[in-house]
């Protein structure tokens, strides 16, 4: 799957500013609330492995992505996240 598509898909969130330590569980904690997550993607650098600094969010539902919105500009492990 490629960055556009999921751009597109009512079912995924983009998540900017994640700190760069960050691990699926902590993320998948700290967007549970919105509702059940399908599948949470940290990409990371193709040759060091490092994160990039931003991850997608799939929901299992549409209403669940919307309510994620509502974490913009939340705190996690210190930064500010960007959702959208």
């Amino acid at each position: 799957m490629n960055a556009p598509f999921l751009m597109r898909s009512p079912h995924f969130r983009y998540v900017g500013q994640v700190d760069y330590e960050s691990t699926v569980e902590e993320l998948r904690s700290h967007f549970a609330p919105c509702g059940t997550i399908n599948r949470v993607t940290i990409i990371c650098d193709k040759i060091t492995g490092q994160s990039k600094g931003f991850a997608y969010i799939e929901f299992i539902d549409k209403e669940s992505a919307e309510k994620a919105l509502e974490l913009d500009e939340s705190t996690f492990r210190g930064r500010q996240l960007k959702v959208g």
